[in-house]
């Protein structure tokens, strides 16, 4: 039997055996194997004027890379104007300090690919793929943000980067900045590390997620996002052996954004997450799950350490009707509906050492009546906020040596909620 996929149903029975244990620690990925040979774009013929259009000489650059086994593809000091490219296996895009790659704004230069825009850097199917470097890659977005707001039915905008079905994937160093809609999607994808990065668009720019990443065995660490949307979004999908599990997140700085969330859904399951010593500053939510009952499936193993948020609008929402505005005002009018193989099902959620003040409310935690969430510890949780902690549809929720201290009203507000070691 293949060892690795002897490993992966060893990792994936494991996380079966307690509901109540935690995930062992995550190994690093493994990080890419790449050639050392270097392809200059400027040799294929990029101008890096910023006015000229330079994708068939970066696309040139990939492909003699790619033919000669891989290698380096560099971009040096200058702004290379350019449409959508494909990256291959063994590839290591470098920008240099000073480079950018200016996504072109022109939507005349995207071709149409199952029915959306095609995404301007994409990847798949490949092994052993790298962005590196001190340079910035710029989606030129506003075009693209105005169309939207102005049709919101306009075919899907592309995203800046995505990597489909690939393994061993590393991203390190670069800015990525005002992506047309989401930045960086590594979907599907195995053995991913993605180190201190720095993503940003306007904090009203729509549908501009930081990272979205879907697969097993993921890193993310050092990273600063400040977006439109979510900074980091855990995707459900329709995952390969081993499934959707095994995530690290550490040491990141959130701004504006809609926090560091799960979904919205988790069909296929999600489990084994950590998301530890990260900072949130104005960030719309803090911790944050989304999910409803078309798109649910089985949450567990999550844990959320060491956070400190400041005049974060949520510090935890954690809810099962999304879009939020179907849920009803008044949760007792709330009808069960059949279990079905989309119901959310969250278990096992530990958050602890979390610090929140200055916030409008301190959250929401709510299930569905015909699946409460089950099974949430908050130790050493305290926050403070104008509002009180509402926690509808709920079992097992117990705080440990923690405080909610709010301006008005009652600190906790439950309904079909049992909530232990808290009043």
């Amino acid at each position: 039997m293949n060892t690795r996929y002897l490993l992966s149903g060893i990792l994936f029975l494991a996380g079966f055996i307690s509901a109540g244990a935690l995930a062992a620690p995550m190994e690093a990925p493994p990080l890419p194997v790449i050639p050392h040979a270097t392809f200059d774009i400027t040799r294929y013929g990029a101008a890096g004027d910023g006015k000229t259009m330079d994708t068939a000489a970066i696309q040139k650059a990939v492909d003699a890379a790619s033919a000669a086994g891989g290698g380096i593809v560099r971009v040096p000091s200058g702004k290379f104007l350019t449409g959508p490219f494909r990256l291959t296996s063994r590839i290591n895009l470098h920008l240099d300090a000073g480079a950018v790659i200016l996504i072109s704004d022109d939507m005349a230069h995207y071709p149409m690919v199952a029915n959306r825009y095609q995404d301007s850097i994409t990847v798949s199917d490949a092994q052993d793929v790298e962005i590196s470097g001190d340079g910035t890659i710029d989606g030129q977005g506003a075009v693209w943000w105005s169309a939207f707001r102005s049709n919101p039915a306009i075919t899907h905008r592309p995203y800046m980067i995505k990597l489909a079905n690939c393994t061993r994937v590393l991203v390190t160093g670069v800015t990525l900045q005002n992506s047309p809609m989401f930045h960086l999607v590594p979907q599907n994808c195995t053995d991913v590390t993605i180190r201190g990065i720095h993503i940003q668009a306007p904090a009203k720019a729509p549908n501009t997620d930081g990272i979205d990443p879907s697969g097993w065995n993921f890193l993310i660490t050092g990273c600063a996002i400040d977006t439109g949307d979510d900074n980091i979004a855990i995707k459900p999908v329709a995952t390969r052996v081993p499934g959707n599990k095994n995530y690290l997140i550490q040491d990141c700085t959130f701004g504006h954004g809609h926090g560091c969330s799960i979904g919205s859904g988790t069909v296929g399951g999600i489990e084994d997450v950590t998301v530890r010593n990260c900072t949130f500053d104005q960030t719309d939510s803090g911790i944050r799950i989304k999910s409803g009952r078309d798109r649910g499936g089985l949450l567990q193993n999550i844990t959320y350490e060491n956070l400190k948020m400041t005049a974060v609008k949520n510090p935890i929402y954690i809810i099962d009707f999304y879009p939020e505005r179907t849920a009803p005002k008044d949760p007792a009018t709330e009808q069960p509906e059949p279990v079905t193989q989309r119901t959310p099902i969250n278990k096992n959620i530990i958050i602890r050492n979390v610090t929140a003040t200055d916030c409008p409310t301190a959250g929401t935690i709510r299930g569905v009546p015909e699946m409460p969430i089950d099974g949430m510890t908050l130790s050493n949780v305290n926050l403070s906020a104008e509002t009180g902690l509402k926690i509808y549809h709920a079992r097992n929720i117990r705080f440990e040596d923690s405080k909610i201290t709010v301006q008005k009203g009652k600190s906790l507000i439950p309904y079909d909620a049992q909530v232990i070691g808290l009043e």
